[in-house]
């Protein structure tokens, strides 16, 4: 029997009975617009994930106070100590990789008011070398020089989230603030920046002279953290093990004895996030194969059900010469033709669904080819595997039985 007879007799049997079809490929529907969903939400995060990357600086180390996994926290959520000021000075001296520093701390539970309207952003003591090393600048006004912290003036900068909350569509440079009790005026806006590495938001911060925050505001000696900025990314291993070496040394800690900073280099971030993201797009996807393999039964299943109430049509076609082989490639086509056709639809509908959830958690969704190779591949094979044994079964029927039925 010619192969161009086949696919049509097969796609006749499809059409004739247009509900069992439709029953047949809502399952693969659901399960291919899953994975289409998945690839693309996934790949958009990795995106994300190497956009929050190259913020970091994809050539910098992060040295945080303590040991611990929290900016500047000990146990119970206590400030830790060990980090001067001093420490940032001695690395750009004695490490020769090291481009600029930049140091900073955190002033905790400070609300920030202007006239009846408050705030709780973050507040931050930097330095000149802030907009160099993290590789930004001020929208408007000008940023905190070299002689504001010399001078521990009471100027600030505030990110656009504050400017939102706190002004509207009023222009603050000159506007006074108070910080706790401290009145600040505002000297500059700094740009948008978005989310961090680790999620939160850049936008929602204060930025004051570190020498007025530790002298004036907190009265503290020590800092939360030291951004380094290198001039070259050769040999990261090297200059991270070297910046070790002289914290330990200055910190006095004996051999055996834990670090008390930690050291976050742009490789450690990497991977964390793949390594996060990957997981769940694991998973992600294990949920929707479930989904294909339900569907995949319901097909057997149906087709079965039609070898039963098609044995007088399967009957006729050997009594006029269709053979064994002709039977069974019908009904492969028809079930490969039905989870195909569902593969193609569940791929559109992924798609949508992607842009749809991309928009709602404001997370960019990646369209590529290995969304619609996954869809098509699995759809096929779905249809291959689910249509074998009721293939098998309707050419193993002996023509005068399936003619009495």
């Amino acid at each position: 029997m010619k192969t161009g007879r086949i696919i049509k007799t097969a796609f006749r049997g499809l059409s004739k009975n247009k509900l069992r079809t439709f029953f047949m490929m809502i399952g693969i529907v659901i399960g291919i617009t899953a994975i289409t969903m998945v690839i693309s939400v996934g790949l958009g995060a990795e995106d994300r994930v190497m956009e929050r990357v190259k913020k970091f600086g994809l050539e910098s180390i992060m040295i945080f106070a303590g040991g611990g996994t929290e900016m500047g926290r000990g146990t119970g959520g206590q400030p830790v100590t060990t980090l001067k000021l001093s420490d940032a000075d001695i690395l750009v001296s004695q490490v020769g990789t090291i481009d600029d520093v930049s140091p900073f701390s955190r002033m905790p539970g400070a609300t920030v008011k202007y006239q009846e309207l408050s705030a709780n952003p973050s507040i931050q003591g930097v330095t000149f070398s802030y907009t160099s090393v993290w590789d930004i600048d001020v929208s408007e006004g000008r940023f905190i020089s070299y002689e504001d912290d010399a001078r521990m003036a009471r100027v600030c900068v505030i990110a656009p989230t504050v400017q939102k909350e706190l002004f509207g569509e009023i222009n603050p440079i000159g506007e006074q603030i108070r910080i706790g009790n401290v009145p600040f005026e505002i000297i500059g806006i700094l740009q948008q920046r978005g989310t961090s590495p680790g999620g939160g938001d850049m936008d929602n911060r204060i930025m004051i002279p570190l020498q007025t925050l530790m002298r004036r505001t907190a009265n503290v000696d020590y800092i939360s953290g030291i951004k380094v900025k290198l001039n070259t990314t050769e040999d990261l291993e090297k200059t991270e093990a070297t910046i070790t070496s002289i914290l330990r040394e200055r910190h006095k800690l004996a051999e055996g004895e834990p670090d008390d900073f930690r050291i976050i280099t742009p490789t450690e971030v990497t991977q964390f996030a793949e390594k996060v993201a990957g997981t769940f797009n694991i998973f992600l996807v294990l949920v929707a194969g479930i989904s294909l393999i339900a569907g995949g039964f319901v097909i057997t299943n149906i087709m079965l059900i039609s070898v039963s109430e098609r044995k007088n049509e399967i009957g006729l076609r050997k009594a006029v010469g269709a053979r064994r082989k002709d039977i069974q490639t019908q009904f492969l086509l028809e079930t490969i033709a039905v989870t195909f056709i569902g593969g193609v639809i569940g791929i559109l509908l992924g798609f949508a669904g992607a842009m749809i959830i991309s928009v709602i958690i404001e997370m960019p969704a990646a369209y590529s080819w290995e969304g619609i190779a996954a869809g098509v591949l699995f759809s096929s094979l779905v249809g291959l595997i689910a249509g074998m044994q009721p293939a098998r079964r309707a050419s193993e029927l002996d023509p005068i039985e399936a003619l009495r039925s």
